[in-house]
């Protein structure tokens, strides 16, 4: 109890030193997400309320993107959190009714509507008087015990619909979220709402009757995350599924046919053809307050490797060596290689591939110039010519040899 209370009282002091710090402000605003949500996860969700006032919508935005998708297991595409969503709406609300509406508003619309299409059924109220109608015409019909239904499941008349709640325990949060879009915005109401309809109906449709969708709890899985991997993979992200696959490829191909092969394989040539090197978010250096005030309270900040730091000495062997004398006497190239070895690290990250615990960025792409340095030793023993260093085929004989 008195370890919890001391966190409780550390993490109060990390969130009072961050906002009560004008000249950290601007700077704070400027972070780049991941920092950001180290700092929410020191602080606690249910805490940050405060720090949401202050950071920018677009942070927010990415915070709360990056925190509520999760992935099970590795190799596992990652899923949106439904819970832990709906408590950052919760938190939103303490904040205020009208600053939550405002940054939901600029929220994925695709995003929100996946998750409360879970929580919620909306049916225009012609619409639910239709049906009752039809009720009445037809005995056999499971909709004439629909009255009763509805006194058996939360419920609220909105914007000229009637929205029933799906799962209670977060019926206060939605219902209240719900509200004050209609006040503050709602446009982006109507739209919500006429969407969850659309998919209410598909809902009856297959229960046979609102009735039986009522009486039986059933959850439907918004089709968001490709858009989602999409924009993701423009920064440079891969999927789970994807570094998986590009691991087992390499499991399911001989030495052999890996040592010949000249052609690029189909993983990473869509993650090359689908990156944007112009949203890759350059890293902006923390003044030494802050850096401070984070390693205080616990919160790792890593750089990204300077391009000088990544390429080492020269008389250092293999990988390090080449990046070394190449950034000196072909920028161009050097820069295509970086990118490649951050295409693997990714691909370790995203897989999990030291098998004990997540790999941080600067370890996933040591270990990945490790691995392109073991890759490079088996061409020299097989005799097998890798012509300008081709970072990725290296890469291949070297997970070839240690997953054996």
């Amino acid at each position: 109890m008195a370890k919890s209370l001391a966190l409780k009282s550390n993490s109060q002091e990390l969130l009072n030193q961050l906002i009560t710090n004008n000249q950290l402000i601007r700077e704070i605003q400027n972070l780049d997400a991941g920092i950001v949500k180290k700092i929410v996860h020191r602080i606690g969700l249910e805490d940050a309320g405060e720090l949401f006032m202050l950071i920018t919508s677009e942070q927010l935005q990415e915070v709360m993107d990056q925190d509520v998708w999760f992935s099970a297991k590795s190799g596992v595409d990652e899923k949106i959190n439904t819970n832990r969503f709906v408590t950052w709406l919760e938190v939103l609300l303490d904040v205020g009714a009208d600053f939550a509406a405002d940054k939901i508003s600029e929220m994925d619309e695709d995003l929100l509507i996946s998750v409360l299409s879970e929580l919620i059924l909306a049916i225009d109220n012609d619409e639910l008087a239709l049906m009752a109608q039809e009720a009445e015409d037809d005995e056999y019909s499971k909709n004439k015990y629909l009255e009763k239904a509805l006194e058996s499941v939360f419920n609220l008349d909105l914007a000229g619909y009637v929205i029933m709640s799906k799962v209670a325990i977060h019926w206060d949060v939605i219902s209240n979220l719900l509200i004050s879009l209609q006040k503050n915005h709602q446009d982006i109401l109507d739209r919500i709402l006429l969407r969850l309809q659309s998919f209410t109906l598909e809902q009856i449709d297959e229960h046979d009757g609102l009735y039986e969708l009522l009486t039986e709890s059933e959850k439907l899985e918004g089709d968001v995350s490709h858009r989602r991997l999409e924009r993701r993979e423009e920064e440079g992200y891969i999927a789970s599924s994807s570094a998986a696959a590009f691991l087992k490829l390499i499991a399911q191909t001989s030495l052999e046919d890996v040592a010949r092969s000249d052609e690029q394989d189909h993983i990473s040539k869509m993650y090359f053809r689908n990156l944007k090197l112009g949203k890759v978010k350059k890293y902006k250096p923390l003044s030494s307050e802050l850096l401070e005030i984070l390693k205080t309270h616990g919160v790792r900040v890593e750089p990204p490797l300077k391009t000088k730091q990544l390429a080492g000495p020269q008389n250092k062997p293999g990988i390090h060596s080449y990046l070394s004398g190449l950034r000196e006497t072909h920028e161009e190239l050097f820069q295509k290689k970086l990118s490649e070895l951050n295409f693997l690290a990714n691909v370790l990250i995203a897989s999990h591939a030291n098998g004990k615990k997540s790999l941080r960025p600067v370890e996933a792409l040591e270990m990945a110039i490790q691995i392109c340095d073991e890759g490079l030793q088996v061409s020299h023993r097989m005799k097998t010519d890798v012509p300008e260093f081709e970072i990725i085929k290296l890469f291949k004989l070297g997970w070839k040899i240690r997953s054996h």
